[in-house]
């Protein structure tokens, strides 16, 4: 008998209500309002107790943005070749992308959902932004293991401009999904990567 079975299936249900609740508050909100809805509305839509409710989330709030988690996961299996800095930062560019991409994937469809609420509800866009640190952090770190003796303000700067791009990509996607002109996010993407780049010449 496997031991490890009981505490899979105690996994999977958490992951399980913490995606209910992240559900119902995202509905919730794009149907009424960050402002106009309670943590008990999110709870009874997930069908969990205001308790449980607050052994996943602090706040309301963070219920609509549990964190890419998505991305957190490519940068945990991000590999690099070579420590060309240019090179880094186009095997990042890919990583992204590749995120970025997938019309049928439902993760993808949930995440541009949340980006447009995001473009709508500025009650979120500080909370956005603490995330985006934690991303520049992860991608700070993994680049740091794989990249040994490179000096460590060009591993910042790397990290730095990769988060920055993505979240001007998904800022600029989210407001014209707000008026229905959005359009591939990764083509924007890398519209966004192509601007920088004439920017700083």
């Amino acid at each position: 008998m496997n031991d490890d079975i009981p505490h899979d299936l105690r996994a999977r249900r958490r992951m399980d209500t913490h995606d209910e609740i992240h559900r119902a508050a995202l509905e919730l909100f794009e149907e009424q309002g960050i402002r106009e809805t309670t943590v008990q509305q999110i709870a009874e839509r997930a069908g969990v107790s205001p308790r449980t409710f607050f052994r996943y989330f602090s706040a309301k709030e963070q219920a609509a943005l549990p964190g890419q988690r998505r991305m957190l996961r490519a940068i945990d299996g991000l590999e690099v070749s070579g420590a060309e800095p240019d090179a880094v930062l186009r095997a990042v560019e890919a990583m992204a992308e590749t995120v970025m991409g997938g019309e049928n994937d439902p993760a993808l469809q949930e995440h541009r959902r949340v980006m447009r609420l995001l473009a709508q509800e500025p009650d979120l866009q500080a909370l956005a932004a603490s995330q985006d640190q934690v991303l520049a952090a992860r991608l700070r770190d993994r680049l740091a293991e794989q990249l040994a003796g490179t000096d460590p303000l060009t591993v910042l700067l790397i990290a730095e401009v990769a988060v920055a791009v993505w979240r001007a990509s998904w800022e600029r996607w989210g407001e014209l999904a707000v008026h229905g002109d959005a359009g591939d996010p990764v083509e924007l993407y890398r519209r966004c990567r192509e601007e920088l780049r004439r920017v700083v010449g």
